[in-house]
């Protein structure tokens, strides 16, 4: 099968990349991004004769059609705002298409999409890191499994132990969670969506170790988007996704947005208009590089996710709880925070190449990767996942 990695010169895209490098199945990777220095390193560190690049702008529909002509799977590790665009050329281009995950707004507007994949025949995956993405599947595993569905609770704590000289070390893309910061969560409660104030919500949460208890809020995602939907006909009613971030990384995030620094709206700064969001990107960006050449971060990170699901199986309510804890990976000399992002992507771009992913449209993975599958791969790389159900009472 052949695979373009969109973003492929971002942070995101590393762990998808390597994992499609090592895959056998996986013939050609295109490697597509504006950045064309990033994309020269990226190419150059991959050091595979699989990998080529293509500098390219993703918002033109059509000079990234052209690229993807010969491509059989997308898998995108651009920015949320850039989903629906790809996923428009991967309908001009006929190939399937996963995403990382896009927020609860973005993701609405890619469902929307649906019909016209399904009527060319083809898949889009939407969220496959690993919340989005593994917590969908993880979901899908109890789905399967009862009759109906009353609620489907998702709960992402991760903790980094590690130590860096860095000021500010983000988990993952930090537009995103400035995003998810500024942004109102949307939980699906009774039936419908319910705005929420971003951060709240405070649920203390008994994580396995290495994790530990931690503090989850309401946090805008895509799952409460795409679950209701694709389990509406087990009757579903409720669907809430609560996150809790390192702490100190947490705290001095929030001293930040409280000053205005994540906003978007130029602001008037020595007669200069100047984009606070803007500033804050490039300073933690150019820190995280000249710290991590003076002295490279331990890697001690850390994440659980945890799916909760209530329903009927043979007239009996049943609980099942669904858990698997990521680290960091050694293999790679990665960090959690990206090796569980990129590589679970690069897992459903493999599995749509294979035609292990039967039914066509746009939804999330919870309405179609087979579970069991799915987590046989992810223990190929260490991640294992436990299923416990109990009747309620």
């Amino acid at each position: 099968m052949n695979i373009c990695v969109v973003g492929g010169a971002g942070k995101m895209a590393e762990a998808a990349i390597r994992d499609l490098v090592e895959s056998d199945e996986v013939e050609a990777i295109v490697l597509a991004d504006l950045n064309e220095a990033g994309l020269a390193a990226r190419k150059e560190a991959m050091a595979s004769p699989k990998v080529s690049t293509a500098a390219v702008d993703v918002t033109d529909i059509e000079a990234l059609a052209k690229v993807l002509e010969p491509v059989d799977v997308v898998v995108n590790c651009s920015m949320a705002y850039f989903n629906e665009g790809v996923m428009e050329a991967c309908l001009k281009a006929g190939c399937h298409y996963t995403d990382t995950g896009g927020l609860f707004h973005w993701a609405k507007k890619q469902l929307a999409l649906s019909d016209r994949f399904a009527a060319a025949g083809l898949t889009a995956i939407l969220g496959s890191g690993s919340a989005p993405g593994i917590v969908n599947v993880l979901a899908r595993y109890a789905y399967l499994r009862l009759d109906t569905v009353e609620h489907v609770r998702i709960w992402d704590g991760i903790a980094n132990w590690g130590t860096a000289a860095a000021p500010l070390v983000p988990p993952y893309s930090l537009d995103t969670i400035l995003n998810e910061f500024l942004m109102s969560a949307w939980p699906y409660e009774d039936g419908e969506w319910v705005e929420k104030a971003p951060f709240a919500g405070a649920e203390e949460v008994d994580f396995p170790a290495p994790v530990g208890t931690q503090t989850c809020y309401y946090t805008i995602h895509s799952e409460p988007a795409t679950i209701p939907v694709a389990f509406a006909d087990k009757g579903i009613r409720t669907c809430t996704f609560k996150l809790a971030l390192p702490k100190r990384f947490e705290e001095k995030l929030s001293f930040l947005c409280d000053l205005g620094a994540a906003g978007t709206e130029p602001i008037a700064v020595k007669g200069a208009q100047v984009v606070p969001r803007d500033v804050i990107l490039a300073l933690v960006e150019e820190t995280l590089t000249e710290a991590a050449a003076e002295e490279p971060p331990t890697l001690d990170d850390h994440k659980v996710l945890r799916v909760g699901v209530r329903g009927e199986k043979d007239g009996q309510t049943v609980d099942w709880t669904l858990e698997t804890v990521l680290h960091f990976y050694p293999e790679w000399e990665m960090p959690c925070s990206t090796f569980t992002v990129g590589y679970p992507a690069a897992l459903t771009g493999r599995l749509l190449g294979r035609g292990a992913i039967e039914r066509k449209g746009a939804f999330g993975g919870e309405a179609a990767i087979p579970p069991e599958l799915y987590f046989a791969e992810l223990n190929q790389r260490g991640i294992g996942v436990t299923a416990t159900q109990k009747v309620a009472y």
